[in-house]
């Protein structure tokens, strides 16, 4: 009687101690075979540039030298740009209605177009006022995901960076948005402010249409 007794304790207390880390192990096993809900991992990396532009000649086009943009980075990771004024951020390209122009970036390895046309026929070229042209801000977005069940790692596309902002609630036109959630998943490497010289962003005065072989930039 006293035996049975002695092996009834003993079974209820490995039920007891062992139980909680039951639970402990199948928590940490679903968690580890879980994809990352931000698609960023500690390993990843986003690059912020900044390119002054407030001492240009009044233009309607610019070319920016941007090493940063490489053949991988031109075709694997999204690339967002925004152009500072004196009150805010703006995405581009975007259409500012209120002083009826277009701006519009295009991109190739190791450079940046930033080209302004007139709302009015959207081929008319705009000579920017000054104020507008304060900085030009690069976010390069170099970002993979993990794939938990395999071990792997898989390159994350594009579109599923802007899907991933979206549902996060992020408004990708707002330049602040943008950076505090990056930098709230991972380091934002800041990579400079630089001042082009002159000859780098001159204004082009033969230069109607971006080479068919840049590509432009796709909105989310």
């Amino acid at each position: 009687m006293h035996l049975l007794t002695i092996i009834w304790t003993l079974i209820c207390a490995a039920i007891i101690l062992g139980y909680p880390m039951y639970l402990m192990n199948k928590s940490y096993k679903n968690h580890s075979n879980t994809p990352n809900q931000h698609s960023l991992l500690s390993s990843d990396t986003v690059e912020l540039l900044s390119f002054d532009l407030s001492n240009q000649p009044p233009g309607w086009s610019f070319t920016l030298n941007v090493p940063q943009i490489t053949e991988e980075t031109l075709h694997q990771y999204p690339i967002l740009f925004y152009l500072e004024t004196e009150e805010t951020c703006l995405k581009l390209p975007m259409n500012n209605g209120s002083l009826g122009y277009m701006a519009n970036a295009y991109k190739n390895v190791g450079k940046v177009y930033i080209t302004f046309k007139s709302l009015l026929d959207s081929v008319s070229n705009y000579y920017v006022p000054p104020r507008h042209l304060r900085n030009l801000k690069v976010l390069i977005i170099k970002s993979h995901f993990k794939n938990g069940f395999s071990g792997g790692k898989e390159r994350l596309e594009k579109s599923a960076i802007y899907s991933r902002l979206r549902k996060a609630g992020v408004n990708i036109n707002n330049y602040d948005d943008v950076l505090t959630y990056f930098s709230n998943l991972t380091p934002i490497e800041f990579k400079g402010h630089f001042k082009p010289s002159p000859s780098t962003t001159k204004p082009s005065q033969r230069l109607t249409t971006i080479p068919s072989s840049n590509i432009g930039f796709k909105s989310a």
